[in-house]
């Protein structure tokens, strides 16, 4: 996949996600982070790029990177608070997984151009 086809997907499904976050009620609105659903165009984007620059996709090393540091955090968070309350932890592994998926977009992106 070209780059600015990479580039337009990304841009058509923010703003389509702008638009219906805007229909939404305000209740929803507030819950809906586009940020976080734009993870999966990105993340063909990177599959995409991955296999036409490295002829090998980097999807499941991200994958398996994911999930060890999902292990670390829940081992992590057990032991310095003695639990794990679930909605904090999965804010901010999904947050940081979100911003890993990005870290991993950006290099293969200026790879690409």
């Amino acid at each position: 996949m070209v780059w600015y086809y990479q580039l337009l997907l990304i841009v058509l499904v923010f703003l389509f996600l702008v638009i219906l976050k805007k229909l939404l009620p305000k209740k929803l609105r507030r819950k809906m982070r586009i940020s976080s659903l734009m993870i999966i165009p990105v993340l063909y984007c990177i599959f995409m790029t991955s296999l036409t620059k490295l002829e090998l996709s980097v999807i499941p090393f991200l994958f398996f990177g994911l999930g060890l540091l999902g292990i670390m955090m829940t081992l992590v968070y057990a032991y310095v608070e003695g639990e794990i309350i679930y909605r904090v932890f999965f804010k901010s592994y999904f947050r940081f997984c979100a911003l890993a998926v990005y870290g991993v977009f950006v290099p293969l992106f200026i790879l690409s151009i």
